[in-house]
């Protein structure tokens, strides 16, 4: 009950972050799969920082079938001149509209950044169930109480650049988390073409299928968008992507 409660309160968070957000990015979806054939969809993302802590919020329509939402806090802490440790904990849901099935997903995890190069891990649980489902019943609910969450990042430029390259070798990103022997490749770009005005690009292979029941083991998905940041008293711009 407690889960079905948590899912309109990420909505309304997400609303809340995007009014007051920093940075706010929009991207187009699209991609080929055994699953989908070809589909596409609409993310939307804000980001604001308080006190060295980022607040991330991201709401995806992918077809007319799945919705995925998250919420992510990240307080970081400087150790080094080049490098900071920080931390993240993360609610995440997808919906499975015409399966009338959604996933919930807990994780958390602390990482390691440096201008060109990150590295994360740490543990997620899912839980997969069913709307409707009578409360007493454990008919169409699955439990993963421990899966291993990693990631690496290498950036060619970093942030502070006008542009910048990057690839990733994880099993999560901000829409989806992935069981630890089924990576997911990201190869993707930012070019900041005008003030507070970036393009951002990203090519992602993953694996094919809903709940992990492969169709093709993997599928390609590509975002393309602008991100537009925002000039607000008393916030500094956040320093992590």
């Amino acid at each position: 009950m407690c889960r079905k409660k948590i899912l309109p309160l990420l909505l309304s968070l997400f609303f809340m972050t995007i009014l007051d957000a920093q940075e706010v990015r929009v991207q187009g979806v699209c991609g080929y799969s055994g699953t989908y054939k070809w589909y596409g969809g609409l993310d939307v993302q804000g980001a604001m920082q308080i006190n060295n802590t980022d607040f991330n919020l991201n709401l995806e329509a992918l077809t007319e079938n799945v919705y995925s939402m998250g919420m992510t806090v990240s307080p970081a802490f400087n150790v080094c001149t080049n490098g900071y440790l920080f931390l993240d904990g993360t609610l995440h849901s997808r919906i499975f509209a015409n399966y009338k099935t959604y996933e919930f997903v807990y994780a958390a995890s602390a990482g390691f950044r440096m201008r060109h190069f990150l590295v994360q891990a740490g543990l997620f649980s899912r839980t997969i169930d069913a709307f409707g489902r009578d409360w007493h019943s454990l008919q169409n609910y699955v439990t993963e109480p421990f899966n291993l969450l990693y990631k690496v990042r290498l950036n060619l430029k970093g942030n502070d650049h006008p542009w910048d390259v990057y690839a990733v070798f994880s099993n999560f990103n901000e829409y989806e988390y992935e069981r630890m022997w089924e990576p997911i490749f990201s190869l993707g770009g930012r070019w900041d073409f005008k003030d507070r005005w970036s393009a951002i690009a990203e090519g992602t292979l993953e694996a094919a299928g809903i709940f992990h029941g492969t169709v093709k083991f993997y599928e390609a998905i590509m975002r393309v968008g602008v991100s537009f940041r925002l000039e607000r008293s008393g916030m500094e711009k956040s320093s992590k992507k």
